[in-house]
């Protein structure tokens, strides 16, 4: 099936519009809680606190659950973004509580998101409009350059977080950010609806083609910018960015390609694969597995390919609640599995790197390699792979991938950046073209 061009998805009803917010102002920026959590059936659950923010000072702990913010329910991780925007900064308000099976109460005062700061890099907090609707663009520039730069976009993962996270210190689209710049390359990121600073519908709710466009326009606000060689801008996706990419490129001209943890097969037979894989890290036996990858094919055919409701599925099937499980609409993941994911890597005529962490257990080396042999057999020697040892799916230092699998699924913890990231796409940029 070849790819939707985002040009017709854009016409098809989303009634997308482009253009850089002259005055940043007109975004203000949002509150801060200071955690990120997951979905839990009692609320949410905390997953990380950041060191020094509201939640810290508040004496929420890793693992609580999350029920109430200033007497708002949460019962989802929608919820629980959406009440954190409407509350005010700079007053204390109640925190409901459940830890180790007992209900407590908390108090936490939010405040307002700080910026970044670097000594050599400046970011310009602007914005792109989106179907009436602003977006929060985060753009590095060298401090002092006079220059026009080479350019890069980043077009990231899966699910709704925000990139815009000063006091992280696991952002790796920061880190990459700032490297990059550092290296003389200038470095856009963009928020999705309705997080960060970003206007919008809820990212729960938004479905893949939308998200996509999205990235067009930021990439057509990345080429006016007046700090950019419009010559000379380059996309960088991870994880299913590495889907949106070259059907950008086939929208709008690049100078190059990269992909870092990406996909190279068609959904369906990716989570298959996916599942399989992480099974095995858990440590299930093999007639478990071959039965999950059963119970898998049946509940996702219903809902990807069939199309029908969630609430029916789990009426006749149980088991797929946890099957279907997805950090994004069902719409988002329905328009996935519709894309035949190499057709639009046969057109990429761009020199294209490819990036495999050796420490990945969400993606395959093999899936890399099946891309660059698609753009290379299309036009040959365009192409090249580059692996990283112990570098993981979320682009940390984790080592290998049953270390990676425990640090974090079992154990639920962080892996710091893997720095040499930076330098292989530095390094492979500046090959291409003059940086700095």
């Amino acid at each position: 099936m070849p790819s939707k061009s985002l040009a017709a998805i854009a016409a098809t009803g989303l009634g997308l519009l482009a253009s850089i917010c002259a005055n940043a102002d007109e975004l203000p920026r949002r509150p801060v809680f200071g955690a990120s959590v997951i979905a839990d059936p009692a609320g949410v659950r905390v997953q990380y606190i950041a060191p020094g923010s509201p939640a810290d000072r508040a004496g929420l702990k890793t693992g609580d659950i999350v029920k109430n913010i200033a007497t708002h329910p949460i019962a989802s991780t929608a919820d629980f973004i959406a009440i954190v925007r409407a509350t005010p900064v700079e007053q204390p308000e109640p925190l409901q509580i459940v830890r180790a099976g007992a209900l407590q109460t908390l108090t936490v005062t939010l405040v307002t998101a700080p910026k970044e700061s670097d000594p050599n890099v400046d970011t310009i907090y602007s914005a792109i409009t989106v179907d009436g609707t602003l977006r929060r663009t985060l753009t590095t520039i060298l401090r002092a350059n006079q220059q026009k730069l080479p350019a890069l976009l980043i077009v990231g993962g899966i699910g709704c977080f925000s990139v815009d996270n000063p006091n992280d210190p696991y952002d790796a689209y920061r880190y990459l950010a700032h490297d990059l710049t550092r290296a003389g390359i200038v470095v856009m990121r963009v928020e999705k609806s309705g997080m960060g600073d970003s206007q919008g519908k809820p990212c729960f709710n938004t479905d893949f083609n939308a998200e996509a466009a999205s990235y067009k326009i930021a990439l057509d606000a990345l080429r006016s910018d007046a700090h950019v060689d419009p010559r000379r801008i380059f996309l960088f996706g991870h994880s299913i960015g590495s889907v949106i990419i070259p059907r950008l490129a086939q929208e709008s001209p690049v100078a190059g390609i990269i992909f870092a943890e990406g996909v190279g097969r068609n959904w369906f037979e990716y989570e298959l694969w996916n599942l399989r894989r992480q099974a095995e890290l858990a440590g299930e036996s093999p007639t478990e597995i071959d039965a999950a990858l059963r119970s898998k094919e049946v509940c996702m055919h219903r809902l990807l390919i069939e199309q029908q409701r969630e609430s029916d599925i789990e009426h006749d099937l149980p088991e797929c609640r946890t099957r279907n499980k997805y950090p994004v609409a069902d719409a988002y993941m329905q328009e996935v599995a519709a894309l035949n994911i190499a057709e639009p890597w046969t057109h990429i005529a761009v020199p294209v790197l490819g990036i495999y962490g050796t420490g990945d257990f969400v993606t395959a080396e093999a899936d890399h390699r099946r891309i660059i042999t698609i753009v290379n057999a299309n036009h040959p020697g365009t192409a090249t792979l580059h692996t990283i040892d112990g570098m993981d799916h979320h682009l940390g230092a984790a080592g290998s991938p049953q270390a990676a699998y425990d640090l974090r699924v079992k154990n639920h913890k962080e892996a710091p950046y893997q720095e040499r990231l930076s330098s292989e796409v530095s390094g492979w940029i500046c090959a291409q073209t003059h940086c700095g």
